[in-house]
């Protein structure tokens, strides 16, 4: 496959184990200058040379949507890999892969970084520890790296400086400014690539193939308006606001102005919305809006000719509709092979918000937008005139004003909005190329840009505190101040009962409003409630429970709003249906007069991680076998990397070649040894006599159950079935020991003890008086022997069959305070990972 230079430096440099800070201009391939370098280690297969696996990290679901569909159309048409890689996606929307076990996963940076702490979104937090050593053994990719929250841009950063030691990684953005740049590559110790001039016009001209694109951009006084945006009209054009109200407001002027509504509300469609709200694959869900774009071409094609259709994108739309839009607008302002006169739809305009900003590969000939940071305005532009050859406009208009002053909601940095009107002014009527729109960003973000890193510096100490809480006791309560600050509130539309209900409110979709737009609409809610007679307008759920520690379900108290100053005390809320307004076509309405039928519609649910597995009965040994075989399959290839790294690294951090695996198979072996207890032998008899007759003639890892009468009996079994895995650590230290020589590794040897005791229980640090079955020495032997061959069975030797007063904790690992202590966790997460992965997997 031919790349640009500029491509071929990234993966030159990744290959030499250096990570990479990149800037380039919207659409110039920076996916494929992240994914080639995966791609041709893969086709390599040298497990030691680069990851097996690439964690895509995006800000958005509609980015993580379109790279899966763009990248299996580059796998299945262009690319000729001897093995396919497994490309999935993990967000929200999409919960595909929530222990992110794809090779090719893209995800959004609330699901990687909550994972990449401890506290993950996708899982239990009685499996918390689980995706930590994903990141750590995956090439890692953050995309729109600006567009990231600024606390999330601090945990990244402070975690790659520590993770980056072993996972490579590549951070990009189109507009980083220089200081950015130079400066996060330093921190980081990776390398700084800024595209040049000359290889950006021979990219924006494929070569002199075409002409050079050209983007030409006006300022503009007034603010946006349905008057401005068709007098530069022609075929494809976008705007671009800030807010959702004023994107409503512009939307309605066009209509008004004779543009006639893309009809995506219209009855037909109903069962493609349904279809793609039980859609469970990304195959079947991307089928499903293909029939859904190909009927709405087919519907308007009836137009007179000349129509110029309107739809309006923004976040208040319910899922399956805001889906639709957005694969409509790809279909219609997408790449394409032929030139205009291949559009499907003649005349299309497109108003919308920031989803449009990124993750949409789409372009137009006019672009208009409100003042916006010099990122998000550059990014908006590299909607218009996206392809070569392609000639457009981008017109930049001033905000509203309130008290006035330009009102630049939802954006907080006032100066450097002002500073990017400054600069654009200046190059009023020019055409911008790359490195003019660079010289804007820099104006405006540089010293903004210093001073979030110089208060990232000063800050440290507190960051990694929080980064030490989330990753060695699960607190979830960081996530506002590492990842994302929850800001905005849910509204479901409703009818919230009087008094006390069982049935809880998360069941339904609501829409997500920025707390102040709530908090300002809270008194307009009120009068117009009391005006037409409503018991009540807003009312937020307040849970209650009759006794504390009772399994009856959570029952829900909703309490009227009765002041603005109410939205503080909840992050859910309920509107009366009468209040608001809904339809495909223009979306969620708060206050707007209605005739009260719309509802919010129940959420499909998906079980969090919580997969249901039936067991066979098995022995000890059978058990860390088939273990064995999941771990050469799926996990060897991915710890070979991490592995190789380490043996790379000099000092602290550096481990012998193929001591990390030792210590892994030592830990698949032995991490059951608790279930080897007498009590617990005693139970599994007990057990597997009452379901099926006969009592097994071994020593049991699992026993048979499949069905909830087995789970039944389990529960009723007496003695009751005792805990193991801190036992069977205490059990196991001495073999580690021995057998990782601790005493000249002691991090892994305190990892593996303590992978053992929390595969289970990610925090569990006590462990019970055990006594070990007089069998147990020759079970151990079995899977010592399985797992690594003949000669490990001598160290059965220091298996510690029974302890009388344990102490657990001393043999766990301390909290982490330095380099070795650091090392030490890290090498738990990768161990840990594997051996609980392996150990679910052995079942399937």
């Amino acid at each position: 496959m031919d790349l640009y230079e500029y491509q071929k430096r990234v993966a030159r440099r990744l290959r030499e184990r250096k990570s990479v800070v990149l800037q380039a201009p919207t659409g110039s391939g920076k996916t494929l200058a992240a994914l080639w370098p995966f791609f041709e280690a893969w086709d390599r297969n040298q497990p030691s040379a680069f990851p097996r696996q690439c964690l895509y990290v995006v800000p958005m679901r509609v980015l993580a949507n379109q790279f899966l569909s763009e990248t299996r159309w580059l796998i299945r048409e262009r690319l000729l890999l001897a093995e396919v890689p497994r490309v999935t996606i993990q967000t929200g929307e999409h919960p595909h892969d929530p222990y992110l076990m794809g090779d090719l996963a893209f995800a959004t940076l609330d699901q990687v970084l909550s994972s990449a702490l401890g506290v993950p979104y996708s899982l239990p937090i009685s499996k918390a520890n689980v995706n930590v050593g994903a990141v750590l053994g995956s090439y890692l990719v953050f995309d729109e790296f600006h567009l990231f929250p600024p606390q999330a841009r601090r945990a990244t950063l402070h975690l790659l400086s520590l993770f980056g030691r072993i996972a490579p990684f590549l951070l990009m953005t189109a507009t980083f400014s220089r200081p950015m740049l130079e400066e996060v590559a330093e921190f980081l110790g990776a390398v700084p690539e800024l595209v040049p001039e000359g290889e950006v016009e021979w990219i924006e001209s494929r070569g002199g193939k075409w002409p050079r694109r050209e983007r030409r951009f006006h300022v503009r006084g007034e603010v946006l308006s349905a008057d401005a945006v068709l007098a530069a009209h022609d075929r494809r054009t976008l705007a671009v606001c800030n807010t959702v109200d004023r994107a409503m407001e512009l939307y309605r002027g066009l209509v008004k102005q004779g543009c006639r509504p893309v009809p995506v509300d219209h009855p037909g469609l109903e069962p493609i919305y349904e279809r793609l709200r039980q859609a469970d694959t990304p195959e079947e869900h991307q089928g499903v809006l293909e029939e859904g774009v190909a009927w709405l071409r087919e519907r308007m094609a009836d137009a007179p000719e000349g129509t110029s259709w309107v739809m309006l994108l923004h976040s208040r739309f319910e899922r399956p509709h805001r889906q639709l839009k957005e694969a409509f607008l790809r279909a219609e302002c997408g790449p394409r092979e032929e030139d205009s006169r291949g559009w499907e739809i003649s005349r299309l305009l497109v108003v919308g918000t920031q989803v449009v900003e990124v993750g949409l590969d789409v372009t137009s000939q006019a672009l208009h937008t409100e003042l916006a940071p010099a990122a998000s305005v550059i990014q908006r532009a590299g909607r218009c005139a996206r392809y070569p050859g392609e000639r457009g406009e981008v017109f930049v208009y001033q905000v509203p004003e309130e008290d006035g002053r330009p009102r630049y909601v939802p954006y907080e940095e006032t100066e450097v909005c002002e500073r990017t009107w400054e600069a654009l002014q200046e190059r009023d009527g020019e055409i911008l190329r790359f490195t003019d729109e660079q010289a804007v960003v820099d104006f405006a973000h540089g010293e903004a840009d210093r001073r979030l890193l110089r208060e990232m510096r000063e800050d440290a100490g507190r960051t990694w505190m929080l980064i030490t809480d989330a990753l060695t006791l699960g607190e979830t309560g960081v996530r506002p101040e590492l990842i994302r600050s929850v800001d905005s509130r849910t509204l479901i539309v409703y009818d919230a009962p009087d008094g006390t209900t069982e049935e809880s409110p998360f069941r339904y979709e609501g829409f997500s409003l920025w707390h102040g737009t709530l908090r300002g609409a809270v008194k307009g809610l009120l009068k117009r409630a009391e005006e037409v007679g409503l018991p009540w307008a807003l009312r937020c759920p307040i849970p209650v429970r009759e006794e504390e520690e009772s399994r009856t379900p959570m029952a829900y108290r909703w309490v009227d709003v009765v002041s603005p100053e109410d939205v503080s005390s909840a992050l859910l809320f309920a509107v009366h249906p009468r209040l608001v307004a809904y339809d495909a076509a223009q979306g969620f309405r708060l206050g707007a007069e209605s005739d009260g039928r719309y509802r919010s519609p129940e959420v499909r649910r998906r079980r969090k991680g919580e997969e249901t597995y039936t067991y066979a009965l098995e022995s000890y040994a059978e058990h860390v076998a088939k273990m064995r075989r999941v771990f050469e399959r799926r996990f060897r290839d991915r710890l070979a990397w991490v592995e190789a790294q380490l043996a790379r690294l000099e000092g602290t951090w550096h481990l012998p070649p193929g001591l990390l695996e030792q210590a892994t198979r030592l830990v698949l072996a032995l991490h059951d040894v608790g279930k080897l207890q007498v009590e617990w032998q005693e139970w599994a008899a007990n057990y597997q006599k009452r379901v099926s007759g006969v009592e097994p003639p071994f020593l049991v890892a699992h026993t048979w159950s499949e069905t909830e009468e087995h789970r039944r009996i389990a529960r009723e079994v007496h003695p009751k079935r005792p805990n193991h895995a801190g036992e069977g650590a205490l059990a196991s230290a001495r073999i580690l020991w021995e057998a990782l020589e601790g005493k000249h590794h002691r991090p892994l040897y305190l990892a593996a003890v303590t992978a053992i005791a929390r595969h289970h229980s990610p925090f569990l640090d006590e462990a019970s008086p055990y006594r070990l079955h007089p069998q147990a020495e020759g079970a151990v032997a079995e899977a010592l022997e399985a797992v690594g061959g003949a000669d490990w069975r001598a160290w059965v030797q220091w298996l510690l069959r029974e302890n009388r007063v344990p102490n657990l904790k001393k043999r766990l690992l301390p909290m982490p305070s330095d380099e070795a202590s650091w090392k030490a966790w890290v090498l738990y997460f990768v161990m840990v990972r594997v051996l609980r992965l392996s150990d679910m997997l052995s079942q399937e």
